[in-house]
């Protein structure tokens, strides 16, 4: 029987309670529950993705689906490292790319190579929920650092939690679950701090940036990755998330080129991949990206969506976080009780995730990826509850609490 550590199933606690709830929505409302939880694109990959598909299918040459080597085939991934020189001007090769199914493994690799038990590793919160159960199921220390009020990084505040066991630090640019994109000043500067922070005690710091949503930015701002300003910096990517075919698994960790172990931390993470036993991507996927590496579906659905479910919620009278992109908008909740308030709107087959999930109480994750109409409906059915909870007396207490 598996036995959990009370740190880990603390962690896990919020997702599985929200769970409880999905379920008992679905078995209660069926195909009417309207899913604003989860980021399923419901209108599914676009034309080009499918075509990719079928191609690497249909390929009959000798050897097309069989095994590839650790970290991935070379031609996959020199032309993910020339993409990426492109994109960030940094001089990638292929060996910096280690292909992954998916950003969970890659994160999964970068945690067991780079930090070990008793190490301590930032997160600024709210972050993505699985960040914590992966370095507590490594036995790594977790300090949480809350974002500024505005979600952008709180510098004053990662500065105090630096400390002599700092290893590391996780973040994800664009951030989820807010969609805030931090901006290249922000980012700078946090790289002087941790280059400081490294001088002062004497250690190595690494900055894992999670981008699997760099390329899902609805309101056209800039995104600038971390390792631009900080040389011991490693990117995260999914290319089932860019691609909207999140079940397909498949995405890379790349080094740094500036980093100065960056070809012994490469080599480490190819190891990894061996050591872990379930690292390694499928040769269908490595090969159907090879057409899609500079694709990028199309954003104006998701834009106007975004547009007017941020006017219809703030008409509504919520506050909402100033995201820039991915698919979410991140709202504070009426109620402290986060969870109290989805349960609410569960109970009218209307689905978000409670901020607790992420790490912060009091906020909510809606997701913008069902289809247009059931958008409507729970966008409608969270202003209902809102004035519910405004208008009946026991509600109006929770809210003031």
């Amino acid at each position: 029987m598996l036995k959990l550590a009370d740190d880990l199933n603390r962690r896990l606690e919020p997702q599985e309670r929200f769970e409880q709830i999905l379920s008992s929505a679905f078995r209660r409302f069926g195909k009417a529950v309207v899913d604003l939880s989860y980021a399923n694109f419901y209108e599914g990959p676009g034309k080009p993705v499918l075509e990719a598909l079928e191609r690497a299918i249909a390929d009959d040459r000798i050897l097309a689906l069989q095994y590839t080597p650790y970290g991935g085939r070379t031609v996959t991934r020199r032309l993910i490292a020339t993409s990426l020189t492109e994109e960030y001007g940094l001089p990638f090769n292929y060996q910096h790319v280690i292909l992954t199914p998916g950003a969970t493994a890659a994160l999964n690799m970068v945690f067991r190579t780079l930090f070990g038990p008793g190490e301590e590793v930032l997160l600024p919160t709210p972050c993505w929920h699985d960040y914590a159960v992966y370095l507590s199921n490594l036995g790594i220390s977790i300090r949480t650092v809350p974002l500024a009020q505005n979600k952008h990084l709180d510098l004053e505040a990662i500065a105090l939690a630096t400390g002599p066991n700092t290893r590391g630090i996780v973040l994800s640019q664009p951030c989820c679950p807010t969609g805030v994109v931090y901006s290249k000043n922000e980012l700078a500067e946090l790289a002087k701090l941790l280059t400081e922070a490294e001088q002062r005690f004497q250690t190595a710091i690494y900055l894992v940036s999670d981008e699997v949503h760099r390329h899902i930015v609805w309101s056209g701002a800039e995104v600038y990755s971390p390792l631009l300003s900080y040389p011991r910096s490693l990117t995260i990517y999914s290319f089932g998330k860019a691609l909207f075919i999140q079940g397909q698994r498949i995405g890379y960790v790349a080094v740094s080129p500036q980093m100065p172990e960056d070809r012994r931390l490469a080599k480490q993470l190819e190891q990894c991949e061996r050591i872990m036993g379930y690292g390694a991507p499928t040769s269908l996927m490595q090969r159907a990206i090879c057409d899609l590496i500079e694709y990028r579906p199309p954003l104006d659905l998701l834009a106007r969506r975004q547009r007017e479910a941020r006017r219809k919620l703030k008409d509504s009278g919520f506050e909402l976080c100033d995201g820039e992109a991915t698919c979410f908008v991140y709202v504070k909740s009426p109620m402290a009780d986060d969870f109290a308030f989805v349960e609410r709107l569960a109970a009218r087959g209307v689905l978000v995730l409670p901020s607790s999930v992420f790490l912060e109480a009091g906020h909510l994750r809606v997701s913008l990826t069902a289809r247009g109409e059931a958008i409507t409906r729970g966008v409608e059915a969270m202003g209902e509850v809102l004035q519910d909870a405004r208008t009946s007396p026991s509600n109006r207490e929770a809210c003031e609490r």
